[in-house]
């Protein structure tokens, strides 16, 4: 579901600004997304993930960076900002991208084992599936399975 409610006057454009997606997995897990490109408190990236035994909640910009809850009670770290939280994610990014960079430079082959580039175009076609499969069951008002997508 997805739909202009921070600027209305951009629906006809095409431009949707709040969205909510729902994902089945081929394993009976399901997922839930939400967007929205006016969090006017700050960048805001979280994720929770509940099981059998509890639930784990990650990347609160403001509050603790993680919290556990499980049948013994509530565990959390020390309050993190996003910068410091995805620190070494970015970090890594880089280092990927100069080290493929550098390795083209040198000539050394993709598959050579030297180096991996991460993610890659496998990654990204599978992101983009993921995508316009969003994007036509927006269109259609009902569920759309990725493999019906044209960038599987």
């Amino acid at each position: 579901v997805a739909d202009a409610l921070v600027e209305p006057s951009l629906r006809e454009q095409g431009f949707l600004d709040t969205a909510v997606v729902t994902i089945r997995y081929s394993n009976g897990a399901v997922a839930v997304a939400e967007a929205n490109f006016s969090a006017l408190y700050g960048y805001d990236i979280r994720g929770e993930v509940f099981g059998s035994k509890g639930m784990v909640q990650a990347g609160r910009a403001t509050e603790t960076a993680a919290r556990r809850y499980t049948a013994e009670g509530l565990s959390a770290d020390t309050p993190r900002l996003n910068v410091e939280l995805f620190r070494q994610a970015y970090t890594d990014e880089l280092a990927d991208f100069a080290g493929a960079v550098r390795a083209r430079r040198d000539g050394v082959p993709p598959s050579s084992g030297d180096f991996t580039i991460t993610p890659g175009a496998a990654d990204a076609r599978r992101a983009l599936a993921m995508a316009l499969a969003c994007i036509e069951s927006v269109k259609r008002g009902a569920p759309v399975a990725v493999n019906e997508t044209a960038a599987v």
